[in-house]
């Protein structure tokens, strides 16, 4: 185990709590992998906020949909965070108008084999931010880049 702080999980809409990311981040960090499952972005959106309140320093990875979530948590409540790891963001979503602002350190990692989550949207949003995107050779599960998540998590840590 890392020396380093607690490291929270939000899952996607096809997988869990306790799925390939998160055992992954696992063997290297304490994580919080909250579950979602069956909620949609607003019920997930609220149950973050509830289980957060009051924390700060938060590092989050957020996978897919739980990207999405994990971005507009941020936008929230950026007082809360230190940083965040968007995998595959799902930024293309009308929820994500909702979205006003995201930190300098976010690392927003998507595969350009992605054929569920438009790259190129989510390469537009993030410009818009001033953030540009780590184009990896993946594909949506970005299963092939858990060593580059956990190196991002050590990046925004610090």
């Amino acid at each position: 185990m890392s020396d380093l702080k607690q490291v929270y999980f939000f899952h996607g809409l096809e997988s869990g709590p306790v799925g390939t990311k998160s055992k992954y981040l696992g063997e290297h960090f304490d994580v919080v992998a909250l579950d979602f499952q069956g909620m949609e972005i607003w019920e997930r959106l609220e149950r973050a906020a509830e289980m957060t309140e009051g924390l700060r320093d938060l590092v989050v990875v957020g996978s897919s949909y739980g990207g999405l979530l994990t971005a507009l948590l941020y936008s929230q409540h950026p007082e809360r965070f230190r940083g965040y790891v968007l995998m595959a963001p799902a930024l293309y979503l009308d929820a994500a108008n909702k979205i006003e602002r995201m930190p300098e350190n976010a690392v927003v990692i998507h595969g350009v084999h992605d054929e569920k989550v438009p790259i190129e949207a989510v390469r537009t949003f993030c410009e818009g931010f001033g953030l540009e995107i780590e184009e990896v050779e993946d594909e949506h599960r970005l299963h092939g880049s858990l060593e580059r998540m956990v190196e991002a998590v050590r990046e925004v840590v610090g």
